[in-house]
This record gives C-alpha cells, sequence and structure tokens, in this order.
C-alpha cells in the first residue's frame, strides 16, 4: 500500500507546523506559503509520478490566494483528462468562514470546509471518511 501525500499550504508557518502535527501520521507532507507554490508543487509530484492525494489549502495566501489555486488546479486536472473521482483532495482549511467563500470552494471542487482553528478530533474524523488512515510504522 502506497503512503498517501499530502500538501499542506499556508502563508503562516505556525499554522503549516500545526498542521503538519496532526496530519503527519496519515502520510508524506510537502509545504507551499502561497497559490504559485501549490501549482509548483502539484505539477512536481506529477512528473514524479507520486501525486498528491490530499492537499490543505488555505484561502489567504499571498501571490495567489487558495481559491485562484484551486480554480487553476482544477482546470489543469480538466485539460490533462483527470476524471471527477480522481481528482486531488481539496480541503480548505481557513478562517474565513463566510458564505460567499464557502460556496465557491464547494463550487470550485472542495471535498470539505474547515474554519480555523482546526481541532485535532475534527480533522482526524473527517480524513477517515476521506479514507485516510493513521499510518503504522510497518505501513510507512
Amino acid at each position: 500500500m502506497k503512503t498517501p501525500r499530502i500538501l499542506i499550504a499556508d502563508d503562516v508557518p505556525y499554522n503549516r507546523t500545526l498542521l503538519h502535527h496532526l496530519v503527519k501520521k496519515f502520510g508524506d507532507c510537502d509545504f507551499a506559503a502561497n497559490g504559485i507554490e501549490v501549482l509548483a508543487a502539484v505539477e512536481a509530484a506529477a512528473a514524479e509520478g507520486r501525486p498528491y492525494d490530499l492537499i490543505l489549502l488555505d484561502i489567504m495566501m499571498p501571490e495567489m490566494d487558495g481559491q485562484e489555486a484551486l480554480s487553476e488546479l482544477r482546470k489543469r486536472e480538466a485539460q490533462a483528462g483527470v476524471r471527477l473521482k480522481d481528482e486531488t483532495k481539496v480541503v480548505m482549511v481557513t478562517s474565513l468562514g463566510d458564505w460567499d467563500n464557502v460556496l465557491q470552494g464547494f463550487k470550485k471542487g472542495v471535498v470539505e470546509y474547515l474554519v480555523k482553528p482546526i481541532r485535532d478530533d475534527n480533522l482526524r474524523e473527517l480524513l477517515a471518511q476521506m479514507g485516510f488512515q493513521p499510518l503504522t510504522a510497518a505501513g510507512k
């Protein structure tokens, strides 16, 4: 069984560290600080033949925000012929819980929308619902 690959995208180092602490037991984690880095990481991972299984994506980031990065990601996946069921799972992890941002995220293809502060038990439950299980030492 392959180890899931997770991209944590947030411009605040503390938030990346916290999310890493919460999800590192579910897969190998990489990091991005803005939407441009997200797209570059996704492209590199695909070129390596080991694409991301999950992206935890903040909205408010410099240079390219999470909504823009999500739109571009979905556009690239469509151009590459990726089927809807095979799209990268994206969870918005943000402090913006207003209806407009939530609706935009779901229209663009997020799987779930979590408003900060993130609770470990909520995130674990969500990951389990999405099919991610904690890795064992032998499973890694």
